[in-house]
């Protein structure tokens, strides 16, 4: 397997999570972990510091969290909420993507 990144802005998950349970594959998603949109783009702090930033994986209809150890239907995990960081889906090793 390997990871085909997929271009992204920085919406919120909520805006395009149905659009990829359409698609019915495996993904990485990450975001970043505040609510506040300003501080994503934000000058670090005296320590170099802007924002956190989660990474888990949708597998069809389910959000699987590697921190928590949970696995959630997709529309009601609270990082729906936070704007994307990126987004790769999972595809088999030598995978042609086409238009």
């Amino acid at each position: 397997m390997q990871l085909a990144y997929c271009p992204t802005d920085v919406r919120k998950v909520k805006f395009y999570i149905d659009e990829l349970l359409r698609i019915d594959d495996l993904f990485t998603i990450s975001y970043y972990t505040t609510l506040d949109a300003a501080r994503i783009l934000a000058d670090p702090n005296e320590r170099d510091w802007v924002t956190g930033s989660h990474v888990v994986l949708l597998h069809r209809a389910y959000i699987l969290d590697p921190a928590s150890g949970t696995r959630i239907l997709a529309r009601a995990h609270h990082g729906l909420e936070f704007h994307t960081k990126r987004i790769f889906r999972v595809v088999p090793s030598g995978y042609q993507r086409r238009l």
